[in-house]
């Protein structure tokens, strides 16, 4: 935990976070975030309701923070989160954003305005996570075909058998089930 970066009590008597140089910085421009310490590297964790991505972001690059190094996605108890590594090529600053919502709901809107390197990413969290961003340019999937059903990195997804991917590990065991039982019923 950096200098700037001291520990809260809270009453079970866990340590919080508090807001590290960037929370506090957003919370001067009037931008909520909550604390989530400091990752394995050092950087500083920020979690923001979707309302406050679009204000976040594009005040971070007024900041000098000019390159989102990378956007990925993933499935939490809470449902999904869209995850942000915004840099500062200037000062070596970074900060990972995230954002989660829920599975019954999973809209985040776009920053695709504010970084153009977005654009392709949103894309690929929404083809295999199923997150909705909206206001972006064009939300379609990028890795898999138009008509593919479901979103392979959730943790429900079932994938088709199909001649690409061959029959799911389930029914590839009944399939071999019945083989073996008329193999062996001669």
């Amino acid at each position: 935990m950096s200098a700037e970066q001291t520990v809260e009590q809270s009453p079970e008597s866990k340590p919080v976070p508090s807001l590290g140089e960037i929370g506090l910085m957003l919370k001067s421009k009037g931008i909520n975030s909550t604390a989530l310490g400091n990752d394995a590297d050092g950087l500083e964790m920020l979690e923001l309701d979707t309302k406050d991505l679009v204000n976040a972001t594009s005040t971070l690059k007024d900041s000098g923070f000019d390159l989102l190094l990378l956007l990925t996605s993933c499935e939490v108890k809470k449902g999904y989160q869209s995850i942000y590594l915004i840099t500062s090529t200037k000062t070596k600053k970074s900060v990972r954003i995230k954002v989660t919502v829920p599975k019954e709901n999973p809209i985040v809107p776009t920053i695709s305005h504010i970084w153009s390197t977005a654009d392709w990413y949103e894309r690929e969290a929404f083809d295999m996570m199923g997150i909705i961003y909206t206001g972006h340019p064009n939300l379609k999937r990028i890795l898999n075909p138009e008509n593919w059903e479901g979103f392979p990195l959730r943790k429900d997804y079932i994938p088709p058998a199909d001649s690409l991917n061959g029959p799911h590990p389930l029914t590839e065991t009944l399939l071999a089930e019945k083989t073996l039982s008329k193999h062996f019923d001669r």
